[in-house]
């Protein structure tokens, strides 16, 4: 273990707590700590390293906020345990956030340079910050190098070191590096992030001027490249996303229909029926009926 002059949890992350521990382990190309903290209020954040920088939340939620990549807002989703952020070398995320009273992350950096030489500098020019998305082979990279911190050996250099170019790699995989993305489409990780923010606010989708603050881009451009993707529009894409949530409560619940309507969004009762009825040529009583017998 070396010396953490360089990252102090409190300037990271800054928030008034009752307790706080954090446990490090510096392998040279790659820094991993773990923060644990109690009475959390609101927090303050700023990254902004000469290293890539991953952060994980390990435990606690976050569920309200804001946040900003270079000064510029880019919304906020609400981040739950497993939600990853991403930032690249010599890029700042700030920002501020509210959740739970308890609350651990793991904090990755990694040095550039290696990185460069295991992928190719050219591969990763294109890599922008990430915040607050999931993606099951990238938090298993990090839980990997959590679990390297906690119980170190002499080949854990070696593990983490292997984990970071995993990291790297499925970024490169999620934005469309090497793959023949359709022209002028979202990149795989901006549709992860937008379907993110849909699946995490069925009672409140959001509205097409918040998904266009999420990627940076112009309305126009957002709705072309949306489309170009997902071959529908915004809207008709939520309105698949809610039709489809309000079929899995019909199936798994007992919750009336007025209810179902609510938890999905829908204004009333009476838009739910019409719009459930135009999809599925059946009521969603009647649908649930049908299921069951």
């Amino acid at each position: 273990m070396t010396d953490t002059s360089e990252f102090e949890p409190d300037e990271v992350r800054r928030s008034v707590h009752q307790t706080l521990v954090h446990n490090y382990v510096d392998w040279g190309m790659v820094r991993a700590h773990i923060v644990k903290r109690t009475g959390l209020a609101r927090q303050e954040t700023r990254i902004a390293r000469a290293q890539h920088s991953f952060l994980i939340n390990l435990k606690g939620g976050a569920r309200c906020g804001e946040d900003f990549v270079e000064g510029r807002s880019v919304g906020f989703t609400p981040r739950r345990p497993g939600s990853v952020v991403f930032v690249p070398a010599h890029r700042e995320w700030s920002g501020w956030d509210e959740g739970d009273a308890i609350g651990s992350y793991l904090f990755v950096s990694v040095n550039p340079t290696f990185i460069e030489q295991s992928l190719g500098s050219w591969h990763l020019a294109g890599l922008k910050p990430a915040i607050g998305f999931r993606d099951n082979i990238i938090e298993d990279s990090l839980q990997r190098i959590a679990t390297e911190l906690n119980n170190p050996d002499p080949i854990s250099a070696a593990m983490a070191e292997s984990q970071a170019v995993q990291l790297f790699v499925q970024l490169l995989r999620l934005n469309g590096v090497g793959l023949e993305p359709a022209k002028g489409g979202l990149s795989p990780l901006n549709l992860k992030r937008i379907n993110a923010i849909i699946e995490s606010r069925p009672a409140n989708p959001p509205s097409l001027e918040e998904l266009v603050r999420e990627i940076g881009v112009s309305r126009r451009h957002f709705f072309r490249a949306f489309k170009q993707s997902t071959g529908k529009t915004p809207h008709s894409y939520v309105a698949e996303h809610r039709l489809k949530r309000a079929v899995d409560l019909l199936r798994a619940t007992d919750l009336s229909a007025t209810d179902i309507a609510l938890e999905c969004g829908f204004s009333s009762s009476s838009h739910f029926t019409v719009a459930f009825k135009q999809a599925f040529r059946t009521g969603p009583s009647e649908f649930r009926r049908r299921w069951r017998s």
